[in-house]
């Protein structure tokens, strides 16, 4: 019988749902996609029609918070009026936010899915684009106001925030300060120095600097160069006529 899109949806939340309850009583290796299938209340083979494997189940659980994430930022109705540094900073702590009912999923399953299964890239290429996404409007948006310079390098620049999630992710997870205080700190601080350094277009004069180098010093060289190959050239040429003669 053919189901709802609404209804896949609602399948797919539940099998997740019941995944990160099974993994975090039981451990990722101890979970069995039988378990997960009856504590969603679906059928033994009818769970593998939304996910082959666990860790399937446990990509999309990081696919899908982003999908809240962005949920989250609209709904803040002031979140456009916000500086470059508020929404970046709003956007790291809405992650956690998030996270905070399942850290002991996150504790069992983080590492594993953006370490251990690295090489399992398209599994965590989608996690990432979304990521990125968001990151990316946040970047476009203070350029086109002119809140910060165009970026030469933006596209490096925002992958620098993707390792930066993630590290701020391990951190947060081994932070046992009340309310997370620690970690509060680390996305305040390190998000003003990212920022600072952005607006001030340190990038773009680095790139400026590297532009002036190449143009003074590789080219006028070569071509210091290409004068000693040229003569060189004439005196093999000088020799072999006079050789040949």
């Amino acid at each position: 019988m053919k189901i709802s899109k609404e209804q896949k949806q609602k399948n797919r939340n539940k099998i997740i749902l019941s995944a990160v309850d099974l993994i975090t009583s039981k451990g990722l290796k101890a979970a069995t996609m039988r378990e997960i299938a009856r504590q969603a209340g679906l059928g033994d083979a009818t769970v593998y029609n939304y996910f082959p494997t666990k860790e399937s189940i446990v990509y999309g659980y990081y696919e899908d918070k982003f999908d809240q994430v962005t949920d989250q930022l609209k709904k803040i109705k002031s979140f456009n009026e916000y500086t470059f540094q508020e929404q970046l900073q709003t956007f790291f702590e809405t992650t956690l936010d998030l996270f905070w009912p399942e850290r002991e999923f996150l504790e069992k399953t983080f590492k594993t899915t953006f370490f251990a299964l690295s090489q399992h890239y398209s599994r965590i290429r989608p996690i990432k684009e979304k990521f990125m996404a968001i990151v990316e409007d946040i970047f476009q948006a203070a350029i086109e106001v002119g809140e910060i310079p165009d970026q030469v390098f933006k596209e490096m620049t925002i992958q620098f925030f993707w390792e930066y999630y993630i590290g701020i992710v391990i951190y947060w997870l081994k932070d046992d300060t009340d309310q997370f205080e620690s970690t509060t700190v680390l996305i305040d601080k390190s998000i003003d120095l990212a920022c600072t350094s952005i607006k001030a277009g340190i990038g773009n004069k680095i790139f400026d600097m590297g532009i002036f180098l190449f143009k003074n010093h590789v080219l006028s060289r070569m071509n210091f160069i290409k004068d000693h190959v040229d003569t060189i050239h004439g005196i093999k040429k000088k020799f072999m006529d006079a050789k040949n003669d």
